[in-house]
């Protein structure tokens, strides 16, 4: 089945990270952003055993979208939201910091719901 533009983008974004770093922020998000429910369903899903593959790329128009911008060797900013239908979901920006591939820091920006 071909890739959908949600899957499409979330596979650009991903080529920008690594699979270690991105689980990181994942986590990192929960602890740093209470209530941003994507990060939430996100890590809860992982901590299930599913896979990041299995997470992003179900076929669907609506799920979890991310977008990655490097700015600088270890650092990024990163968004990462789920949408549920037309007009429910919910997501956050972040400017994170890595040391190999933990997470050194991790500042919330923009969180939104619809």
């Amino acid at each position: 089945m071909p890739a959908n533009s949600r899957e499409k983008s979330v596979r650009a974004a991903r080529k920008k990270i690594s699979d270690e770093r991105l689980i990181a922020f994942l986590r990192a998000a929960r602890e740093e952003s209470q209530g941003v429910l994507a990060v939430e369903l996100a890590c809860d899903n992982l901590d299930k055993g599913k896979s990041l593959d299995e997470l992003f790329y179900d076929g669907d128009v609506y799920g979890y979208s991310l977008w990655v911008q490097s700015r600088g060797e270890d650092t990024y900013k990163i968004a990462f939201s789920c949408q549920a239908g037309p007009t429910a979901g919910d997501g956050g920006e972040w400017e994170v910091v890595f040391d190999g591939d933990t997470v050194a820091s991790i500042t919330g920006g923009l969180n939104y719901i619809s």
